[in-house]
């Protein structure tokens, strides 16, 4: 009989004694050998991974999958276990998540000055003069000949001389950020990954998947297989149609533009506004709490609703008005910091025994119970990380009691997304144009920043203030829980994670540089952006900002206290959170569909019926993933543009 998917997920490792580890050394191998195609894919293929499941490591699994159909039947000692399919998943989105966005960011830091330097006065006055020659190329005759592209890999590969040292330099930062967000969680791996019961709703497909080698559990239930062999023929549908408009298609991504049937103010101030379905989101969705996806959505159309509003007033309003891109009202950043301080203040609440414990054991040497890494030893390497981070920004010209609330805010923000992600799950995290320098800059003002100073804490720490579609801390986090579901050796899973985040940042670095002298596409960056914020708008503490991030602290603080007294409160912090920024405008509408479907199923059809709602749900992202898998693969081998189930397309002429 096929037990439910809860089951495989929250049930409990006995921790009591260390376990003895039940992996297999080729199976890390496997790993990361599996980091090639799947880097590759994450650093040429970006529309497939700009989501928190990204589809590249599921088609690793995918693949790994198929490979073991085979083996089980003629090789079956061989063949691999869910235990081997576990690390090697952990290994591909770990390596994916930090090949992801941040490495497109800092990657493009390394070059792009100089041809941004022709046309643009503050890469010109600013970046080229006052960013450091072994962080940045500032020489464009040595670079010139990535335009026009049409150069092989091997090509490429011959002007790793001028890039590796600065590749080097960049892994330094963005790693010791990295590192120390996996001390952290190292930390408190009791607390999340056992004690306070998180569900991780995003692990379920590939611990379900992985089931038996792939052969029983999930891959049993018809649900699944009829709802996989229908999402996948539409996907197979649309994909063609997509290369030949005369073939039919059955629209499942965006189905309507309500913001483009405004024309006049103040509903034409309203944003990116669609109606869209997104199946595996929609799905993903099924596997939230009910109060959250009802959050998500009402949270969202009261931030649609307020610019309506001000635009009423007189106040412009765009997609990105109260972002970092575009400051001030209605403060949004403002606002999702103070939701930020407000979460990280509930969780450190609410495990504040355990972390009381904990540092019993860093002041005693105690030996982690579960024989994972000793918590001294997590918490000097994050010290350590913590001030490699730090000693960047002073060699950068930025004063230190600046740098240790500025790197200590970014960890508080990683912290509450890990948290929050593990807990709930949403499908996207996205954030977008939310950083550490808008909450810095509203209580310290920005006036006091010389030039120098100002352009490093754009471009420099460029990757702490632009998105977190990719976050790695809670990638970090699900492959701890992964691992302590098939009890393995969680000394060796931290050790081999601080692998797969150093060979996916040099996966990343490479791929990109071979695509772009292929291709002969400079990627954009908008430290010009930020920069000129700065430099265009010099003041001190803005007192509407810091008001405005009390709101949103008051907010998620009076939902907290709202939720204690009445539980079946409808609105949950987390949705306030997430929506106050842009992110969920792409697929609000099929978060909307999955709370009706899901409702509806439980109050009719009970348990019962909710186990086999998600049986469907599986099928649906299994079939969205497999398609997306072959999509890609042929936009990866084809280099032409191809249908993908992303909410991004993949543009013509940078395949």
């Amino acid at each position: 009989m096929t037990l439910p998917m809860t089951t495989m997920i929250d049930q409990e490792p006995v921790a009591d004694t260390p376990q003895e580890p039940r992996f297999r050394w080729f199976a890390i191998l496997l790993g990361f050998l599996m980091c090639l195609p799947v880097n590759w894919a994450v650093a040429n293929a970006g529309p497939s991974g700009i989501f928190s499941m990204m589809a590249q490591p599921i088609s690793g699994l995918i693949i790994l999958l198929l490979f073991n159909v085979p083996m089980r039947k003629f090789l079956p000692k061989l063949a691999l276990r869910q235990s081997d399919l576990i690390v090697c998943f952990a290994i591909m989105s770990v390596a994916a998540a930090i090949g992801g966005e941040w490495n497109e960011w800092v990657q493009a830091d390394v070059f792009n000055a100089p041809f941004r330097a022709r046309t643009d006065p503050v890469f010109r006055d600013q970046v080229v003069k006052h960013m450091p020659d072994w962080m940045i190329i500032k020489d464009l005759d040595k670079i010139k000949d990535i335009e026009g592209g049409g150069k092989p890999w091997q090509y490429a590969a011959s002007k790793l001389p001028l890039f590796l040292p600065r590749y080097c330099v960049w892994a330094a930062l963005v790693l010791a950020a990295c590192f120390a967000m996996l001390c952290i969680n190292s930390l408190m791996r009791g607390a999340w990954c056992d004690r306070e019961r998180l569900t991780f709703p995003l692990i379920q497909l590939p611990v379900a998947m992985s089931e038996g080698g792939g052969s029983s559990g999930m891959w049993k239930s018809k649900h699944m297989w009829i709802a996989f062999a229908v999402m996948f023929s539409i996907d197979i549908m649309n994909g063609l149609n997509y290369l030949y408009p005369n073939l039919p298609a059955i629209p499942v991504k965006d189905l309507f533009y309500i913001d483009r049937a405004f024309k006049d103010p103040p509903w034409s101030n309203i944003g990116d506004f669609r109606i869209s379905i997104y199946p595996f989101m929609a799905a993903i969705g099924l596997f939230m709490p009910s109060d959250l996806l009802f959050s998500f959505v009402a949270f969202f159309l009261l931030r649609k609703a307020t610019h309506v509003i001000l635009a009423s007033q007189g106040i412009p309003q765009s997609t990105f008005s109260g972002t970092a891109i575009s400051p001030g009202p209605p403060y949004f950043d403002e606002q999702t910091w103070g939701a930020v301080l407000a979460m990280f203040l509930g969780a450190v609440w609410v495990s504040r025994d355990y972390m009381k414990g904990v540092w019993r054991e860093i002041r005693n040497g105690i030996r982690s119970e579960d024989g994972g890494v000793s918590h001294r030893t997590a918490f000097a390497g994050l010290i350590v990380c913590f001030s490699i981070v730090v000693g960047f920004g002073i060699v950068g010209g930025m004063p230190v009691l600046y740098l240790i609330p500025y790197v200590a805010l970014f960890l508080v923000f990683a912290i509450v997304l890990t948290r929050v992600r593990a807990q709930l799950g949403p499908p996207t995290h996205e954030f977008a144009f939310f950083g550490v320098n808008s909450i810095m800059h509203r209580f310290l003002g920005n006036k006091w920043l010389s030039d120098s100073q100002a352009t490093w804490v754009c471009d420099g720490f460029f990757f702490m203030n632009r998105m977190y579609r990719n976050h790695p801390m809670p990638y970090q986090l699900e492959a701890m829980k992964m691992g302590q579901i098939e009890k393995l050796n969680q000394k060796r899973l931290f050790l081999i994670i601080g692998a797969a985040t150093i060979v996916g940042m040099f996966l990343g670095f490479y791929f990109r540089q071979a695509n772009e002298y292929r291709t002969g596409n400079v990627p954009w960056t908008d430290v010009g952006t930020y920069l000129n914020n700065i430099l265009n708008d010099r003041k001190g503490p803005d007192i509407i900002g810091i008001t405005m991030t009390i709101l949103g602290f008051a907010i998620v603080m009076a939902l907290d206290a709202v939720r204690f007294k009445f539980p079946g409160f409808p609105l949950h912090p987390a949705g306030y959170l997430l929506s106050m920024n842009f992110g969920v405008d792409y697929y609000w509408s099929g978060l909307l569909l999955a709370l009706f479907v899901k409702n509806f199923v439980q109050r009719y059809y009970g348990l019962r019926g909710y186990d086999k709602l998600r049986s469907v749900a599986m099928g649906i992202l299994i079939g969205e993933y497999a398609a997306e898998t072959i999509w890609m693969g042929m936009a990866l081998i084809t280099h032409q543009s191809t249908y993908t189930i992303s909410f991004n397309d993949r543009t013509l002429g940078v395949q």
